[in-house]
């Protein structure tokens, strides 16, 4: 004895139904604007350049960070804020100079940027090593950076583990 196919289940249509339906489709596939720049290749300030400058041995750290900035991105201070925190890491193991310096930051633009904040990702990779000059305590490349113009608040900064 052949049994009738179940019946399809029927959700009553309501305007929100059908507004939370556009929703979930609108967040499916809308793609958020990202703004991407990097340093290049590495590279080590002129001032500690050349031979002698910096003892031989280096050893390469990462540091990692999100940032959650409102109305606008100032990429060099971000920059200068991971540099800071590499450069205490080296520190803590006996450096006192950061060198073959690179970095890449991702800027993810919110749908409003009334009301939403921007997502900053940085990654800044760097080698310790000793020097007898002082270090430059400035990030690379600068020039190759692309903010978002206007004024800047950080409204929170997170550690990304790797």
């Amino acid at each position: 004895m052949l049994s009738s196919p179940p019946s399809p289940i029927r959700i009553p249509l309501t305007v929100s139904t059908v507004a939370n339906a556009f929703v979930k489709l609108r967040r499916s596939t809308s793609k958020a604007e990202s703004i991407d720049s990097t340093s290049g290749e590495p590279q080590t300030h002129p001032l500690l350049q050349g031979e002698g400058a910096t003892s031989k041995r280096k050893v390469p750290l990462v540091q990692c960070d999100l940032f959650f900035c409102r109305d606008a991105v100032d990429v060099p201070k971000l920059l200068r804020g991971s540099r800071a925190s590499l450069l205490e890491k080296a520190e803590n193991i006996g450096a006192n100079v950061l060198v073959d310096e690179s970095w890449e930051c991702s800027i993810r633009v919110p749908r409003d940027r009334r009301y939403g904040s921007f997502k900053v990702q940085v990654r800044y990779n760097a080698s310790a090593s000793r020097s007898s000059l002082p270090d430059p305590q400035k990030p690379v490349a600068l020039d190759r950076v692309q903010n978002v113009s206007g004024l800047m608040t950080i409204v929170d900064r997170e550690e990304l583990s790797l």
